[in-house]
């Protein structure tokens, strides 16, 4: 019987290989087809689980997935990902005709609830449409050239779109230094990686083709990050029970994720952040569930979600540290239940998950932590009173959890102070913040980017865990009353003003003097202002460097109104794929640009000297005049 259901998967598997090794199921919708065959998978009853294992398994196995460079034929990771999912699929529909089980498990139980993640998605799409439906290099690279760390996210997408790896483990780039961003975990970028896989193949296109390819899939990714945050919420018992009371404490979740504070890190330019906190979110749901899910697979999931944090922004492993404890202290309660075999699989999980943090750690190993935590850099800032409020909000849910810590069985008590050391995660991480800001004053910059940053992650932890925690406190008084008129209105309208606050959303009014307020709402309006208007000349020239073949690397050393003079050198770099440790010092070159394009030849004149075997990139009308004064360096004063 079971060699029938290998017999079956292997032919999928096969199948699917053989198909994409050919050209097809290739393209955009094969990445819905990905999802529906993944949602279709009986991991859970539920939909809302389902969607929070598969977000969580995606995001979890790119890191390993780019950490090994084996090339078998026609066997890229996207074409091992699409083929995996189906031969799971297949193999689960006929270990189910074989056993006789019914196929009605194939499709999730669906209750009203699971329709708010999908809600939310849909609201999150609307929120990233520029990224998702961009068609053209020149409003691509303009959304990309509005923040600065697209710059260093695309050049790590794209080399190891190119290169086939993360780049630490690539050898030295051909000037002999590392590559840039060797140190950075590039889980996000991985994952971007894969998905480009399934929807243009292994092979790199050219640099106009990855760009846009990029920005579609960062805002995929962003809509999977509120998916995730969403379905993590509707995946708990207590927010399955009733929808009117469910409502609202979703809707403040899902505001503050797409158009608060949570809209803050993919508008400003660092999605991976973003999407580290709502794995965040699921570690802590996770450990909520760890009751309801089979105890293996539980493990798996948290090891997946920390291992993904790590690599996408290590600093937000401490928003992960009290669930993982909790939830290390629950396998050792439940020991002699769970037996050795378990026990033993767990252990493996677990050090699975402990090699791909560690592999983040070994990434980092060159970087100097005080270094880091003082960097300078810039941030949108959300509205610190709203933050404060939040965490009080989360030390109020706990304080109420704590008083409970005596009531009922031993279980029960048990629960409860596991519920409130996991639910208080955010005060924890406040203490750490206080530290950090201590830290950070010692130093002549004082507060400064990876303050803000953390604060940032922490105020939508501690929504989230308010929300969880409040609802398991209150949403039992409430239920007895939902079939009440007077509760149905009072749902609604609770949830229409927790979508309100975070700022206004509403963007229909701001050519008539309404203008919005909330974070990704302005952002949306900016961004389609941007693109209603003509292109920056910068832009346009950014787009002409990109299709300029020369032999040598080179860098753009030229002034534009309104453009940081290093953005746009970094982005000559990117786009051209030679960002390397040794060029990179040629960017400070160029801040002499900051007084004004009198300051060119100075600029030029450093990158010449110190940088033998790199051209330098100026405006056409330079040319001639640059040439005369540095004759010996004319031919490595080149155009676009």
């Amino acid at each position: 019987m079971w060699f029938v259901v290998a017999l079956v998967s292997a032919t999928s598997f096969v199948a699917v290989v053989a198909i994409r090794s050919i050209g097809g199921l290739t393209g955009w919708r094969y990445l819905v087809v990905l999802a529906l065959m993944m949602v279709m998978t009986p991991v859970a009853r539920n939909l809302s689980q389902r969607i929070l294992i598969v977000v969580v398994l995606l995001a979890g196995t790119a890191p390993f997935m780019w950490w090994f460079t084996a090339d078998v034929t026609y066997l890229d990771r996207g074409t091992t990902l699409f083929a995996l999912t189906a031969a799971s699929l297949t193999g689960a529909l006929a270990h189910s005709a074989v056993f006789r089980l019914p196929f009605r498990r194939f499709l999730p139980h669906i209750h009203v609830v699971d329709a708010l993640p999908v809600v939310a998605a849909a609201a999150s799409t609307w929120v990233v449409q520029t990224l998702l439906f961009t068609k053209s290099l020149e409003s691509t690279v303009l959304i990309l050239t509005r923040s600065w760390d697209f710059a260093p996210h695309f050049n790590m997408f794209n080399m190891i779109r190119n290169h086939g790896s993360v780049i630490a483990l690539l050898p030295s780039a051909p000037d002999g230094s590392q590559w840039s961003a060797a140190s950075y975990p590039q889980g996000y970028h991985a994952l971007l990686a894969t998905l480009a896989e399934v929807v243009s193949g292994s092979e790199a296109s050219d640099v106009a083709r990855e760009s846009i390819l990029f920005l579609r899939l960062v805002g995929v990714v962003t809509v999977l990050g509120t998916l995730l945050v969403v379905a993590s919420l509707t995946s708990l018992p207590v927010f399955r029970r009733s929808l009117l009371v469910t409502l609202p404490y979703v809707s403040i979740a899902a505001t503050a994720w797409i158009v608060g504070p949570g809209a803050i890190p993919v508008f400003g330019a660092f999605p991976n952040f973003g999407l580290g906190v709502a794995l965040c979110v699921a570690v802590v749901v996770i450990v909520q569930l760890r009751r309801l899910v089979h105890p293996v697979a539980s493990t798996a999931l948290l090891v997946m979600a920390v291992t993904a944090v790590a690599h996408g922004w290590i600093l937000l492993l401490v928003l992960c540290l009290p669930s993982v404890l909790v939830y290390v202290a629950h396998l050792f309660w439940h020991r002699r239940e769970l037996g050795w075999r378990k026990l033993a699989l767990q252990s493996a999980v677990l050090a699975v998950g402990m090699a791909g943090v560690l592999g983040a750690v070994w990434q980092l190993r060159k970087l100097s932590a005080g270094d880091v935590l003082t960097t300078t850099g810039g941030i949108a800032q959300a509205d610190t009173g709203v933050a404060v409020l939040c965490i009080i909000a989360n030390a109020f849910v706990a304080l109420a959890f704590y008083s409970r810590r005596k009531v009922g069985q031993a279980e029960d008590r048990r629960g409860t102070l596991t519920s409130l050391h996991v639910l208080a995660t955010p005060l924890f991480a406040a203490i750490l913040l206080i530290a950090l800001a201590a830290f950070q004053l010692m130093s002549p910059a004082g507060i400064t980017y990876y303050f803000y940053k953390s604060f940032l992650a922490v105020e939508l932890v501690a929504i989230v865990c308010t929300v969880i925690g409040a609802a398991e406190l209150w949403s039992p008084l409430l239920a007895s009353h939902t079939e009440r008129k007077s509760f149905i209105a009072a749902s609604l309208l609770t949830s229409l003003g927790a979508t309100h606050f975070f700022g206004l959303p509403f963007t229909g009014l701001s050519d008539r003097g309404l203008s919005p307020t909330a974070h990704g709402s302005v952002g949306v309006l900016q961004q389609a202002d941007a693109l209603s208007e003509p292109s920056p000349q910068l832009v346009q020239k950014l787009a002409r460097m990109a299709a300029l073949s020369n032999e040598r690397p080179f860098i753009y050393v030229g002034f534009d109104e309104g453009f940081d003079p290093q953005l746009a050198a970094q982005w000559s770099l990117t786009l051209q794929g030679t960002w390397t440790e040794s060029i990179h010092t040629a960017i400070p070159m160029v801040r002499p640009l900051y007084k004004g394009p009198s300051h060119v030849p100075e600029s030029i004149d450093a990158v010449l000297t110190s940088l033998p075997d790199v051209d330098v990139v100026v405006n056409p009308e330079l040319v001639p005049e640059l040439r005369a004064w540095r004759p010996q360096y004319a031919s490595r004063i080149i155009t676009y």
